[in-house]
């Protein structure tokens, strides 16, 4: 047999085989230094690690392969060897007695596979006797070797093994013979090539889901931002935050809670349950400040468990008197809100994911959402606080409740726009003058602030001392129009002061405008007209100047009193006030003032959308009252 080209390959010798016994370049065969240093090419280990990677598949593949080749070879001895650089592994033996084979890691020196792989191509050996140098080699004897043929294995164009046989007598190996031990070879490394191939493929396709996935959150992320941030109170940023966690991770569970004292106890403020735990939707419980969540607000730090991992943490602590009501769990992952200073928030918990358990992933985007939240929910409880500062102060510039007016039922209503966060400008009062007479003043101030809370007190204020001496409402209106003008601000104001004198049956109303909508007057038939002459804003200009209009209320009239929020509200299309107020007004004529009072809020609301953009202040008087008082919202 003729000696095969020295390039990786089977099945390439000539009809007569010859033995090698010699490795290139003159070493002597089984060389350890020369080995080494042939058999540590970078390329060549990287590709010997990947194949480790295929793990019981190359096993069986290799024990297959073996099994075939000591059968069509007939040898008693078959061992396939993958070579590292400083050692190989017997990936298979099967045979006779071999010293090491137990350990399955042998020295480079023992055995002829390193020089099959270090020469790249067969090493057929027909009887040792003939060459004493490899005859030493120390598996020889315990193996009782004789003859030995072997061929490369070959994977990505390296060869990372050999597949060797080895028989207890002289053989003459044939052409056959090598090409036989050739393709075995061949096939075996075929199907492991196929397997990386399709294990490579699957990790590009989950390396691609996961890509796809992550970016999918990043853009439910950047969704959820914007609707957290567009929330206006803590209670609505929560419930955003809570059900975008839910979407963000795939799970069944989620909640937001609030620390709410130094043992980290917490105020669930919202939850979100999948239609798998509908039957929990109503339950609500305050966790104490024991259990394992308080780990994760006492340090600051996400925590991840599988259920099993979970029931058996020592701070776990089950759902105590809740363990027949709370939605049950199955694994867990929760995340701190963490605010500006560094203090605990609260924290966000998922449990009971769609597919799988919960991942490092899953834990970096809930963490990126809770540090979207914790800035949200500061900013949302600043705003609540605000906001209920400006309800406080808004509340001491209205009446606390309304006379009783003989003669006349009376409905009035305060509605605030959605941004409520700063004390309007929006007032009423009615108060008795000494007379007797009723006075009545419905009024806006230019700004949402402090300082149109101060203006609205002086007209208030004001307007109650005047009254008490001057039953002129145009003498009135010029009073508060010097205050304002004293008092240095910026700001105006439109208002309508009146006085009303009830009689038997009907009621005289004087009254002026300033810079204000015209109010309304429904009759008892329902016909709607306007009353008053159109005046000069209250603190513009040194002359007012205001037209005072005199006219007489009968049975079933009713006055309506407004703030431009309600006739200027709008969506699309015409303003409120324009048809809308007068054919809504006209159509409820007959009914009690407050159930008047609360259609036309009702109505200007669902104009806007849901939202009201301004705030609304409305008083309603008729003449002739259904029942024994007024009626205040």
């Amino acid at each position: 047999m003729g000696e095969p080209r020295d390039r990786p390959g089977h099945g390439q010798a000539r009809e007569r085989p010859t033995s090698y016994a010699t490795a290139p370049g003159g070493h002597r065969a089984g060389g350890a230094a020369h080995l080494a240093g042939a058999l540590a090419t970078p390329e060549r280990l990287r590709v010997l690690e990947r194949l480790g990677t295929v793990g019981s598949l190359a096993r069986e593949t290799f024990d297959r392969s073996a099994r075939l080749a000591a059968r069509l070879l007939d040898v008693p001895t078959v061992q396939i060897a993958c070579v590292e650089a400083e050692r190989q592994r017997l990936a298979t033996y099967m045979g006779l007695h071999h010293p090491r084979a137990s350990e399955r890691v042998m020295p480079l020196e023992w055995g002829f596979a390193p020089v099959v792989v270090a020469r790249e191509r067969p090493l057929v050996i027909g009887d040792l006797r003939h060459h004493p140098a490899l005859a030493n080699n120390p598996v020889v004897v315990p193996t009782r070797m004789r003859a030995f043929i072997g061929v490369p294995l070959i994977l990505q164009g390296r060869v990372v093994g050999a597949l060797c046989a080895v028989d207890t007598r002289p053989r003459k190996w044939s052409v056959e013979h090598l090409r036989t031990l050739g393709e075995l070879a061949t096939t075996a490394m075929s199907e492991i090539q196929l397997h990386l191939d399709f294990s490579e493929s699957a990790r590009l396709n989950e390396q691609a889901e996961a890509t796809r996935r992550r970016s999918q959150q990043l853009q439910a992320l950047a969704q959820a931002s914007i609707e957290i941030n567009s929330a206006t109170s803590l209670k609505e940023a929560l419930s955003t935050v809570t059900e975008k966690a839910r979407d963000l991770i795939g799970a069944h569970q989620s909640t937001s809670s609030l620390t709410s004292g130094q043992n980290w106890a917490q105020l669930i403020s919202a939850n979100s349950l999948s239609d798998k735990y509908a039957a929990w939707r109503d339950f609500d419980a305050r966790p104490t400040g024991e259990g394992i969540y308080t780990e994760v607000c006492r340090y600051n730090k996400p925590m991840r468990m599988r259920q099993d991992e979970l029931e058996a943490h020592p701070a776990w602590r089950g759902f105590g008197p809740y363990a027949n009501s709370h939605p049950p769990m199955r694994g867990w992952l929760a995340v701190p809100l963490i605010a500006s200073d560094g203090h605990n928030l609260g924290l966000i918990q998922v449990s009971d994911k769609y597919e799988g358990e919960f991942t490092i992933d899953d834990e970096a985007i809930l963490t990126q959402l809770a540090e979207l939240a914790s800035a949200c929910i500061e900013k949302a409880a600043a705003l609540d606080k605000q906001r209920e500062i400006a309800r406080t102060l808004q509340r001491s510039l209205l009446p606390p409740h309304l006379p009783d007016i003989p003669g006349v039922e009376l409905a009035a209503r305060y509605d605030p726009a959605d941004d409520d966060s700063q004390v309007g400008g929006d007032f009423y009062d009615l108060f008795q003058a000494r007379d007797g007479r009723w006075c009545v003043i419905l009024g806006d101030v230019c700004g949402k602030d402090a300082e149109a809370a101060t203006v609205t007190a002086l007209m208030r204020h004001t307007a109650r001392a005047a009254a008490m001496t001057d039953p002129d409402p145009a003498h009135v209106a010029e009073l508060l129009n010097r205050a304002v003008l004293a008092h240095g601000t910026d700001r105006f104001c439109t208002l309508v002061y009146l006085t009303l004198l009830p009689e038997p049956d009907k009621a005289q109303v004087d009254l002026v405008v300033c810079g204000h909508p015209l109010p309304l007057c429904v009759d008892a038939d329902g016909a709607v007209s306007e009353v008053g002459e159109p005046g000069m804003l209250i603190g513009v200009l040194e002359e007012l100047s205001p037209r005072p209009t005199r006219f007489t209320m009968g049975p079933g009239d009713t006055l309506v009193l407004f703030t431009d929020g309600l006739t200027e509200a709008r969506r699309h299309g015409p303003m409120f006030g324009e048809t809308m107020l007068p054919a809504l007004l006209g159509h409820a004529a007959r009914r009690p003032v407050r159930e008047l009072a609360d259609i036309v809020a009702r109505a200007a609301l669902d104009y806007q959308g849901g939202r009201l953009k301004d705030d609304i202040a409305t008083l309603f008087l008729r003449v002739g009252r259904d029942d024994g008082g007024g009626s205040l919202r």
